[in-house]
């Protein structure tokens, strides 16, 4: 208690000198982000051309939010900041030819989500630890050849990255890329509508991959 004041102001000291560190180090992983923002761009406009989206335009956008009490930058500026650093990221998305770059959670389709985040994890394969990942309706809006290409891609998710992949689909060509295979089905009974799911044996897989062929 009687060196309370003392202590305060070492504490104080030792506080300013960790705000320098730290800003010191997240200005640079901010240097860092921003020069893999534009090859993570490079990366999945190409695959987005591999997957139906060609003419798309995929961008980061990396930018500070302005705080009194955040971190001293070496501008003289003070930045908010957390356990990630100073950067506030956002995906940003132009699907079709001749549209602006927006906020990709604000405008892209189901369809174009999902191979969106297909794009990104073939582009960021060996950096994700995600161990499952899951593709509802990937096949919206592509035909047979390109689904080859995705069914490809899916594939090489689980084969390459060692993921655990699981598609929601109505096409063939994604789901012949599938170790298992299950039917899903509904039926109605005593007024109610029931799910069932099926795991199918080769027999079983061959014929419904011929029913989804027609």
């Amino acid at each position: 208690i009687s060196h309370a004041s003392e202590r305060i102001v070492e504490l104080e000291a030792q506080e300013s000198g960790l705000l320098e560190k730290l800003a010191v180090h997240a200005e640079l992983l901010s240097q860092h982000r921003k020069q893999a923002s534009v090859a993570l761009a490079a990366a999945v406009e190409r695959e987005l051309d591999d997957l139906n989206m060609a003419g798309a335009k995929f961008a980061v956008d990396i930018h500070l939010q302005p705080d009194k009490k955040g971190l001293l930058l070496a501008d003289g500026s003070r930045s908010a900041f957390d356990e990630t650093g100073i950067d506030r990221v956002e995906f940003l998305i132009a699907p079709n030819l001749g549209e602006g770059l927006k906020p990709l959670v604000k405008i892209a389709s189901g369809g174009e989500t999902s191979r969106l985040m297909l794009a990104l994890k073939k582009t960021l394969i060996e950096a994700d630890s995600i161990p499952t990942l899951i593709f509802d309706e990937i096949d919206q809006g592509i035909g047979g050849r390109v689904g080859d290409i995705v069914g490809r891609k899916l594939w090489g998710l689980a084969a390459e990255a060692d993921h655990q992949v699981i598609v929601v689909t109505h096409l063939p060509q994604l789901a012949g890329y599938g170790d298992a295979h299950f039917h899903v089905s509904k039926a109605v009974a005593a007024g109610r509508t029931t799910t069932h799911v099926d795991a199918l044996d080769k027999t079983g897989r061959v014929r419904e991959l011929a029913a989804m062929l027609g």
